[in-house]
């Protein structure tokens, strides 16, 4: 029973790992399940077995990419700027995300396919809870109703910004998208204007002597 379980286990994250190559190499809209299954050595009803999908194993590979820079972020930030609130952090998290993407041409076409084919709506759990946690640290009085409501809202406004840049409606820098998508998401929690400009130009100064990139299949470095 716990040799299949291992096997199980295996075969599954292979199927990630396979995933995470093709959506690197050749974006997510262009990929198909019976590749993914091909370069895992799995079969496309195990591949369906596990995840369902094409979208749900697209989620899978974009979670574990975002929990790893996260984790990473989170540690430098921890180590070296010690007395950053939940708000800056989360300032910082934004621009390191889109400095990423700026960067990465594999990972900016996955996550401009992602946001297109309006995926990231299936991950509002994780979107409730990040500002649920904001809720309840800075004791805004959200409501439930509320703080759904601004979840969806942010998930909309900062995709709808991304998908906006990459298909040239909106000519600007990923600088200049950070932080507009910063203020918004601020604004839309009622933190104070001038309160929201100091953790712009804080997160700014930060993110310059942080030291993290995304390598090939999504790997952060």
């Amino acid at each position: 029973m716990v040799a299949k379980s291992k096997k199980g286990t295996l075969t599954k994250q292979n199927i990630i790992n396979a995933a995470k190559q093709l959506f690197y190499e050749n974006g997510f809209v262009k990929t198909t399940l019976a590749e993914i299954a091909r370069e895992s050595g799995a079969n496309k009803a195990m591949v369906s077995y596990y995840f369902g999908n094409k979208n749900n194993l697209a989620l899978e590979v974009y979670n574990e990419y975002m929990v790893a820079m996260k984790v990473k972020t989170q540690n430098i930030i921890a180590s070296q700027f010690p007395d950053s609130d939940l708000l800056l952090r989360t300032a910082i998290e934004y621009r390191l995300q889109n400095r990423n993407c700026n960067r990465n041409k594999g990972l900016n076409r996955f996550y401009h396919e992602l946001c297109d084919s309006n995926i990231f709506m299936k991950t509002e759990s994780a979107s409730v809870g990040f500002i649920e946690n904001i809720n309840k640290t800075h004791k805004l009085g959200l409501s439930r109703v509320d703080v759904k409501a601004l979840a969806l809202a942010n998930l909309s406004v900062v995709h709808g910004l991304h998908v906006a840049r990459n298909e040239g409606f909106l000519d600007c820098s990923s600088e200049y998208l950070a932080e507009t998508e910063i203020r918004l998401l601020l604004q839309s929690l009622k933190i104070d204007n001038e309160l929201i400009e100091n953790y712009i130009e804080r997160s700014r100064e930060i993110v310059d002597k942080i030291e993290i990139s995304v390598g090939k299949n999504f790997k952060v470095l």
